[in-house]
């Protein structure tokens, strides 16, 4: 019994790697400024190691920083425990004033133990330097703290990007906190969009989506629809190992992003029908139906993009299976995102197969600066 309760302590801390905090209201900030400003009398200390996640720049052009936090759980037994977590930062700006972001974290029931958990937190910051005062209490009253500091800056790849926020500025990861950017003049002539997003893992060696996949694919979208000028956007989710289409959605807009995040988190890919994996060419049927039926639209996208994660497939589509582009077709293109992992070759899937049997083109997008140039090319349709 107890090496099951400790296992399930531990798939807990594997399922954790992130907890996004949002930003307080005015009334909750100052209430928490003294708490994180000064020890208080009498505080008791909660054993925890705190390390700062340098920024990066992600696939919505926004540096993300943020912490991981490591805690001893044998400091707690049973049911009821939490942690609440405020998280100060304030710019090195004139004028600028610090913002407040908080967390709540209940736990599961904890056995005897000796496991440590593992969570951690994020933010997005635009270009500058921060100070940043981290409290981490639970619900004994016991407390953790940290500060340090934050530089935030393009490294030369990333020197050509437009980073999607104002500079000193602090903002939540969640997307009930999502800004976008009034979309700056672009001589690119607005196009009718379809973009069919693969809802698989990043990395082809894992075999379930986590939250951080999600987020990249999410991102991948928001900064298209805030960079690219269009007139109207088709959205398509699906998935090749399940053989299924996820979600679909005309006139799609950065407000639908909500749906699009329930729909992957309800894709079970540890679970496949059994009709699925008597079905070998599944995988192929799938894509040269969403092919046919975006050439048998009314209103086609002018671009029809495809964009995910390499496919575990990698065996061709074979041109019977696809019906022959008109005269007026779409341009067909294919982001392959691809982030490099020690190890792993990307190598041409069955996407790629597909897109190309169609005249279009496979950029595979390594980072967030390729994924910048990938837009522009797609706006001047080369």
């Amino acid at each position: 019994m107890m090496e099951m309760r400790v296992a399930l302590i531990l798939a807990l801390a594997g399922a954790m790697p992130g907890w996004t905090q949002s930003i307080m209201n005015t009334t909750r900030a100052a209430n928490a400024l003294g708490l994180v400003e000064r020890a208080q009398p009498g505080e008791r200390v909660l054993r925890c190691d705190v390390s700062q996640m340098r920024p990066t720049l992600n696939y919505s052009f926004r540096f993300q920083a943020g912490y991981n936090v490591t805690v001893p759980m044998n400091q707690y037994l049973g049911k009821g425990h939490f942690w609440s977590i405020v998280t100060r930062i304030t710019a090195r700006a004139k004028g600028a004033k610090p913002v407040f972001l908080g967390a709540r974290i209940p736990l599961p029931e904890v056995p005897k133990t000796s496991v440590e958990l593992r969570v951690g937190g994020g933010y997005l910051l635009g270009e500058g330097t921060y100070d940043v005062r981290w409290l981490m209490r639970d619900d004994t009253g016991r407390v953790c703290r940290k500060s340090w500091q934050v530089d935030v800056h393009p490294n030369r790849g990333e020197r050509s990007v437009q980073v999607a926020m104002p500079p000193a500025t602090v903002w939540e990861l969640g997307l009930r906190g999502a800004r976008v950017l009034p979309q700056a003049t672009d001589d690119a002539a607005p196009q009718r969009l379809t973009i069919f997003l693969h809802a698989a893992p990043v990395s082809t060696r894992r075999t379930r989506m986590r939250p951080n996949d999600m987020v990249t694919l999410m991102s991948t979208v928001s900064s298209l629809l805030e960079r690219m000028p269009v007139k109207g956007v088709r959205l398509v989710l699906f998935n090749l190992e399940q053989q299924k289409e996820l979600y679909r959605k005309e006139d799609f807009h950065l407000s639908d992003m909500p749906e699009i995040s329930a729909a992957m988190n309800s894709i079970e890919l540890g679970l496949v029908d059994y009709q699925v994996l008597k079905n070998k060419h599944g995988h192929v049927d799938l894509l040269a139906g969403l092919v046919n039926q975006e050439l048998a639209e009314r209103e086609k996208g002018d671009v029809v993009l495809f964009m995910g994660p390499m496919a575990r497939f990698s065996d061709h589509v074979p041109a019977a299976v696809l019906e022959k582009p008109a005269a007026k077709s779409p341009q067909f293109y294919y982001f392959q995102i691809a982030p490099l992992f020690r190890g792993e070759v990307v190598l041409p899937d069955s996407i790629t197969s597909a897109v190309g049997r169609l005249g279009g083109k496979t950029m595979v997008i390594h980072n967030p600066g390729e994924f910048a140039k990938a837009i522009e090319r797609v706006e001047k349709n080369r």
